[in-house]
């Protein structure tokens, strides 16, 4: 199992002071100090022997460690250098880690599951705990590899947790809901109180599991027109669909012309884009690329 001096706080401090590391908050680096936690997130994703990992943000190693353990290999991506001493301190026992030092937001991920399946590893989990100012394009930009990918486990800020499983009507539902649940089936696996980090941040966060799927459960004509058609009706939100879409199309498809496309698949122009669901979306998406 990992070392267990990582979730001790007396052990982190130990650390951070002995290299005199200063946690930078904008980066969301608050290490987390709790065990039941920590095997709450080794739990969910559910590993084998015989898998390699990705772990985006390496910190101090917690989570690291514990899933070198697990697998066959951990490769972790982590953007500060600086942490590189301990690093070299905390992971010293473990020999089948790998870390990328980079910025995840500009890593060539395509290339890596790429080169990765070259080599023979394959990557199809992927495990973090992400900063809040990262959280939804590294979201979005995983759903894009969903033809290498099976399932991620992240712990995020509790919103965005509870936009991630949102559903159609409610406040939390967003862009993102639908985007998530057209690629993945998002379960909320756990709420984290913020008292379990070092630092303590200020807010609560989710441990989220994404089931990727290989091929998204409804059928859609122009993946392309169905996102764009899902932004135009959630950029006013207080306004009608018919209104949103009238605008979005301007030029190109005329008010009645909508308004017949509504009419055939049974929903109300009068209705705002906020309350349709993942299905009607890509209805009305497949009517109008007819």
């Amino acid at each position: 199992m990992n070392n267990p001096k990582l979730t001790s706080p007396t052990e982190v401090m130990r650390l951070l002071k002995k290299y005199n590391f200063k946690c930078q908050r904008r980066w969301g680096q608050n290490f987390l100090i709790d065990q039941n936690v920590l095997q709450i997130i080794v739990d969910s994703l559910k590993l084998s022997k015989e898998e390699c990992i990705l772990e985006i943000g390496t910190g101090i190693g917690t989570l690291t460690s514990a899933l070198s353990s697990l697998t066959k290999q951990v490769i972790s991506i982590e953007k500060d250098k600086k942490l590189v001493p301990i690093l070299k301190e905390s992971l010293s026992p473990y020999n089948n880690i790998e870390i990328i030092f980079k910025d995840v937001m500009n890593y060539d991920l395509v290339n890596f599951f790429k080169e990765n399946s070259i080599k023979g590893r394959k990557v199809e989990k992927v495990v973090g705990n992400l900063p809040y100012y990262i959280s939804l394009p590294l979201i979005r930009k995983f759903f894009e590899l969903n033809k290498y990918l099976k399932l991620a486990v992240f712990l995020v800020q509790k919103e965005v947790g509870e936009r991630l499983i949102a559903k159609a009507g409610s406040k939390e539902y967003s862009i993102l809901s639908i985007i998530t649940q057209y690629y993945s089936r998002p379960e909320k696996i756990h709420l984290v109180p913020y008292t379990v980090f070092y630092p303590q941040p200020k807010v609560s966060s989710m441990i989220i599991r994404l089931n990727i799927y290989e091929k998204p459960p409804i059928n859609v004509g122009d993946e392309k027109l169905f996102l764009n058609i899902i932004k135009a009706s959630f950029q006013q939100r207080r306004k009608r669909l018919i209104n949103s879409l009238s605008n979005y199309f301007k030029g190109n498809i005329n008010k009645l012309e909508i308004e017949d496309v509504l009419q055939k698949i049974d929903i109300n122009k009068n209705r705002r884009g906020e309350t349709l669901t993942l299905e009607e979306f890509a209805k009305l998406s497949n009517q109008l690329t007819k």
